[in-house]
């Protein structure tokens, strides 16, 4: 029979001492650089919308006949047919209710305690914050929520102006708003004379009230006492100060102090004692 050609042998290739294959780190969340931008970024949007909150809502300062106001009432005058003026000829203000934080001032002494007694109680004002075991003075967790969506439109193109993802600014969004609801309910009730927030009604009060022993918990206990003395005309940060000073709306503690008024006597009934730093 013909013999078949035969096969070439394969050619051997050198031996070659081969590594294990490396797996891939995991990848961090959030990089090192996007955290440290997150802090001063969020904080900075978190003034802003605390200010903003306290003075144009809490305060009601949107009813007033300005630009802002004007621009809803055509708003609605447009969508909803609405009259842009009064039968007596004045502008139909577009009003938002603040949410009891009007009441509460009116029920505060310049020393921060809250009036209990007969006369004050017989009021509207009095009793419309009887529905709330705070007072007004503390964050319910629908009251953290409802911020946290005020939040939205300002931190989702910021944040992602900065290079953020959407999972990536909640992951900075919701902690940072716990922390400032954890931060005022260990501050204001307590400040007030009321009892610390417990975990079913918000954000509780015991997480920081270490911070009670620093100049931190100091300058915000004086400077929202100011915003009480001086009729809530000033100071409106709480937690987050900035925007005041960036307003012109800061007024210093040896200002306002001058300011305060006399409060009555031990006789006087009130909620609590406050407590001071």
């Amino acid at each position: 029979p013909a013999l078949l050609p035969a096969r070439p042998l394969a050619a051997t290739r050198p031996l070659v001492a081969t590594r294990p294959a490396r797996h891939a780190q995991p990848a961090m969340f959030l990089g090192v650089r996007k955290a440290l931008i997150s802090v001063p970024v969020l904080y900075v949007l978190m003034s802003l919308n605390e200010y903003a909150t306290h003075r144009w809502y809490q305060h009601e300062e949107f009813n007033r006949n300005h630009a802002f106001n004007r621009f809803f009432q055509r708003l609605l005058s447009v969508l909803k047919n609405r009259p842009m003026r009064l039968p007596d000829g004045r502008a139909n203000l577009v009003k938002l209710k603040g949410g009891g934080h009007v009441e509460h001032h009116a029920e505060t002494y310049d020393d921060m305690s809250l009036k209990k007694d007969k006369r004050w109680r017989q009021t509207k004002a009095a009793a419309s914050l009887d529905s709330d075991i705070a007072r007004g003075t503390a964050f319910s967790w629908a009251v953290t929520g409802m911020m946290t969506v005020q939040m939205l439109p300002s931190a989702l193109p910021v944040f992602a102006l900065l290079g953020f993802g959407l999972l990536e600014t909640l992951a900075v969004l919701l902690p940072g708003m716990l922390v400032h609801a954890l931060v005022w309910n260990m501050l204001h009730p307590p400040m007030h004379g009321l009892p610390p927030v417990k975990l079913k009604y918000g954000a509780p009060s015991w997480p920081l009230e270490g911070l009670r022993d620093t100049a931190y918990f100091k300058y915000i206990y004086e400077n929202h006492q100011g915003h009480h003395v001086l009729g809530g005309q000033a100071n409106y940060n709480v937690c987050c100060p900035l925007t005041d000073h960036l307003l012109g709306t800061y007024v210093p503690t040896a200002t306002w102090v001058k300011r305060m008024r006399k409060v009555p006597g031990p006789e006087g009934e009130r909620w609590g004692i406050p407590l001071e730093p």
